[in-house]
Formats: structure tokens, C-alpha cells, sequence
């Protein structure tokens, strides 16, 4: 997503979801944190 610059809701259609709420779901049980979540951490740690 970040590479992509995509937000979830694209990236979620993009993958084959028909909902950005089930993507958000299954995104943040796999990596513990929401795709918004990490796409914020990712681009913090970059800039610092």
C-alpha cells in the first residue's frame, strides 16, 4: 500500500475484496494492527 500509495479501500479492491471493513478485519488479525495503523507507523519510521 505503501509503495503503491494506496489507502486501504483501494488496496482491498485492488486484492479482490468487495469490502474495505473485511479487509480492514482480516488485515489487522494477520498483522495485529489496522492497514491504516500500518501505512501511519511505516511512514513515521521513514521519516525519522
Amino acid at each position: 500500500m505503501r509503495n503503491e500509495h494506496l489507502d486501504p479501500a483501494n488496496a482491498a479492491f485492488q486484492t479482490g475484496y468487495e469490502s474495505p471493513s473485511q479487509f480492514s478485519r482480516e488485515y489487522a488479525h494477520l498483522f495485529g494492527v489496522t492497514p491504516q495503523r500500518d501505512i501511519n507507523g511505516l511512514r513515521r519510521s521513514v521519516v525519522t
